[in-house]
């Protein structure tokens, strides 16, 4: 499955565009409503990771941000980071690689989240996604395993308790290298004001 990282912010893109194409080496970056905007850096440039990128991002924006990044479809890590210090981390599958690994995610407090709402919170599906614990039929084991069986299904239910609507969510899940790798497909999804280019990185439109 695919692998992607990106940054949830609290503010139009407009507003963040200055900070972020001060502190991102390469990347894009796009609007997520009319309060947010996401970041979609590079991750295979040097210190330009969603986590290194966090902390300089909420230090200069002044507001929380809300670092995702899921791993091969097993594995979803959270970061929030306020005034460039991490507040919060969360780990759905911690031991992942370790010989017996225990799938108990760490870090699952939904008050973590509550600022990055778009509207009204649904506490029940955010508190159940982040146990790791599937409401709906479709995301869950058909072999009765607990837990989801894709992390991103887990990401999606996360940002739906926080209300963003399907759009946003789909652009939360859009790595800058599957970008770069489909810009046709990227090109009928936005219009050239969606998209911006950050750091080294060229338009792919």
């Amino acid at each position: 499955m695919t692998t992607y990282g990106t940054i949830l912010i609290p503010v139009p893109l407009g507003q963040a565009a200055p900070i972020l194409r001060e502190v991102c080496k390469a990347g894009y970056a796009t609007p997520a409503g009319p309060r947010f905007c996401l970041a979609h850096p590079d991750r295979f440039v040097d210190g330009n990771g969603v986590f290194a990128l966090a902390g300089p991002i909420s230090a200069e924006l002044g507001v929380p941000v809300l670092a995702a990044f899921q791993y091969d479809g097993d594995r979803l890590e959270l970061e929030v980071w306020r005034d460039g210090v991490r507040a919060h981390r969360y780990d759905s599958w911690p031991d992942r690689d370790e010989e017996n690994p225990d799938r108990a995610p760490v870090g699952a407090d939904p008050t973590a989240y509550l600022d990055f709402a778009a509207g009204p919170v649904d506490s029940h599906r955010l508190a159940s996604a982040l146990a790791d614990t599937p409401i709906d039929a479709e995301d869950m084991d058909v072999d009765g395993e607990p837990g989801y069986v894709w992390a991103q299904a887990l990401h999606w239910d996360v940002l739906a308790a926080l209300s963003h609507p399907d759009q946003v969510i789909h652009r939360a899940q859009w790595d800058y290298r599957h970008m770069r790798g489909a810009p046709r497909t990227l090109a009928e999804v936005l219009d050239s004001t969606e998209l911006m280019a950050l750091g080294t990185a060229d338009r792919p439109f």
